[in-house]
């Protein structure tokens, strides 16, 4: 049975603590309990609880410097924060040290034994998950696979120190110690019509996307100068890890056309492959990563099958001032109820957040925390009478989870979009659809011409990542479907007019070329426009 020191100068709260918690069903039992800081250290040297479950103001130590004492020698350590005290200063302080979980009193029995079975939890992964390291250390050949797949995704989300990956640990799971690395994201665009697949179905195409993939640089590796590694993204994404004494990507764009032309050939599925900078160190490839998604998103604005370059900016490097002026910015929308500027401001936090400009991951949550302040105190300005989207102390909880910078900043989009969707409604606002009708309206006009997503939303006066996603939200599929199907759809009244060619359909509809008009016409429709006419 584990155990658990309780430190609080209330005993009442002590009593209340012991006599209400039901500690056996937790399998935890009581080391001991201290009314201060330095009774808390000395019984924590000798009992050696397995968690520590503290309040914030104690004599002689707070809670929070306990916290960062104990943090010093033991990293991995429980410590549950119980404060009567609401301050954000404290949550972002606690966060910064590493605490699980931090609870406001009075808190109820509940929530306090749901807390505990899910650090116990947390405790008991992370010690089988020590536990599997040590046996695969005694079985390399079968560990190295699994180790090498986890760090070439860890290279993509966390930030590492030169210092933190040296050459006896590259050589160890077999990745190239380079002078030059550069990272090329590959996503499958997945249409509307295959989103209504069964999930099994999309799999079997992804896989098909992948062995492509896979065979290809198999049989271009043998005659390369440098290391190119797949991984295993997500769902629709795969990275190609380009390794080597020297930038080889003349070397690697036809490898990357080949599959592009490939996995739309055999599987109907468009490809947009994003690519960024060559950097000097492995540590910095997640830089190049989030170059390489940033240059992809381009492909929401121009149309998939085809290579989008990350393009260097020119603009001076965010700092904390920065973030303030962009917070403050954040804190006036919702003052004067402005969802519209609000969403902006936090595109330009998000970007920002993606392209890595934090020092840590500490300080993304610290954004993040001031960001969901505000929300809080504006709901409930706005609406006192109504549960908020999400509670303060799940937010709480939920962010100690998020380890990985993109997960993090997804998480937080999730939830701000939510947070918006759910302001608009109760506000009942119309401009939304009003925006989309505009667009509509402007592909009815122009759709046989180059159009520029980017251009429409300039004309509209509202931001191209707010309008994409406003666009999807609203309609179900992203612009570049939707005027794929336009398109097809007027070309097929023309080819069923019987008076013009496949060519002249393919001009007359804004489409590139006629071979690229005929794939994408077949994919929509199941048939050849020769099969129509």
């Amino acid at each position: 049975m584990k155990t658990i020191m309780l430190v609080d100068d209330d005993p009442h709260i002590v009593k209340a603590l012991t006599d209400h918690i039901d500690w056996p069903s937790l399998g935890l039992s009581i080391a001991g309990t201290a009314s201060n800081g330095l009774d808390a250290l000395e019984l924590f040297q000798r009992m050696h609880p397995d968690v520590v479950m503290t309040d914030v103001y104690l004599p002689g130590m707070t809670g929070l410097e306990i916290t960062q004492t104990l943090r010093r020698d033991h990293p991995h350590l429980p410590i549950i924060i119980l404060s009567g005290y609401d301050e954000f200063e404290n949550a972002r302080a606690a966060m910064r040290w590493g605490v699980n979980h931090f609870l406001l009193k009075p808190a109820e029995v509940e929530e306090i034994e749901s807390v505990l079975r899910e650090v116990l939890l947390e405790q008991d992964v992370r010690e089988r998950h020590e536990r599997l390291e040590q046996t695969y250390k005694q079985e390399v050949g079968r560990v190295l696979p699994y180790l090498r797949k986890q760090f070439l995704h860890e290279l993509l989300t966390t930030r590492y120190r030169a210092d933190e990956l040296p050459k006896e640990r590259m050589d160890y799971i077999g990745i190239h110690m380079s002078s030059q690395t550069r990272a090329i994201s590959l996503q499958l665009n997945r249409p509307v019509f295959l989103t209504r697949m069964k999930e099994r179905d999309w799999q079997l195409l992804r896989y098909g996307a992948a062995d492509i993939i896979q065979e290809t640089v198999k049989e271009q590796a043998a005659r390369m100068n440098g290391q190119v590694e797949i991984v295993d993204y997500s769902d629709q994404v795969f990275v190609l890890l380009l390794l080597g004494d020297k930038d080889h990507l003349e070397e690697c764009l036809p490898l990357v056309e080949r599959m592009i032309d490939q996995i739309f050939t055999y599987l109907k599925i468009e490809v947009s492959a994003g690519i960024g900078r060559s950097k000097s160190h492995p540590c910095e490839v997640i830089d190049s990563y989030l170059e390489s998604r940033e240059a992809v998103e381009t492909a929401e604005f121009q149309g998939g099958s085809r290579i989008y370059h990350y393009e260097t900016s020119e603009e001076a490097e965010p700092s904390v001032t920065d973030y303030s002026l962009l917070l403050r910015q954040w804190n006036e929308a919702w003052a004067d109820i402005r969802p519209d500027l609000a969403e902006e401001v936090w595109h330009h936090i998000c970007l920002l957040l993606k392209e890595g400009k934090c020092v840590g991951i500490q300080d993304v949550q610290v954004v993040a925390v001031s960001l969901f302040d505000t929300l809080m105190h504006s709901w409930n300005r706005l609406h006192p009478m109504l549960a908020p989207p999400l509670a303060m102390s799940d937010f709480l909880r939920e962010i100690q989870s998020k380890y990985a910078l993109h997960d993090l900043v997804s998480w937080m989009d999730r939830i701000i979009c939510d947070w918006l969707e759910q302001i608009r409604k109760e506000m009942g606002e119309k401009k939304s659809n009003k925006l989309i009708e505009q667009v509509k309206q402007y592909v009815e006009l122009h759709y046989a011409e180059e159009i520029s997503f980017e251009a429409i939303a300039k004309g509209l006066f509202v931001h191209p990542k707010y309008l994409s996603q406003l666009f999807k939200r609203v309609t179900g599929e992203n612009f570049v479907s939707y005027l794929n199907g336009y398109r097809i759809q007027r070309a097929l009244e023309l080819l069923q007019s019987g008076h013009y060619m496949v060519y002249e359909v393919s001009e007359m509809t804004g489409f590139r070329n006629a071979t690229y008009f005929s794939q994408v016409f077949k994919m929509l429709t199941g048939k050849s426009p020769s099969e129509v006419g």
